[in-house]
């Protein structure tokens, strides 16, 4: 199956990169079904690969294309929630809140602000 820690990666960004394109929440049950395993055997997969949880793996990958968009365009913070599947607004700003310590807008601004310096 997926013995190689780039290859599972490999997958999951593909299934990730779906979800963006459709704006649409990524769920482990769907990324189960897409690997052709069962969510109990996509869980002990991922902790041998990588320890922690499927679930926390994509709201960190969802987090990080959100970063990306708040820092490289000028989109509105409920635009970005859609485009990094979130699905809302709220739960946008409460996962980025609880993985990264900050809001969206604060990280935007901050951002902001350490370019304006480096000129």
């Amino acid at each position: 199956m997926f013995r190689s820690r780039d290859r599972f990666e490999k997958k999951v960004r593909e299934y990730l990169e779906a979800c963006y394109r459709a704006e649409s929440p990524p769920r482990v049950t769907e990324l189960a079904d897409r690997l052709g395993i069962t969510v109990a055997q996509l869980g002990r997969l991922y902790r041998k690969l990588f320890g922690g949880n499927v679930s926390d793996y994509l709201k960190k990958h969802q987090v990080e294309h959100a970063e990306r968009l708040l820092r490289d365009t000028r989109l509105t913070v409920t635009q970005i929630a859609y485009k990094a599947a979130f699905g809302t607004r709220r739960t946008f700003f409460r996962v980025y809140r609880r993985v990264k310590g900050e809001t969206p807008d604060q990280f935007r601004a901050r951002t902001r602000e350490d370019e304006l310096a480096a000129k």
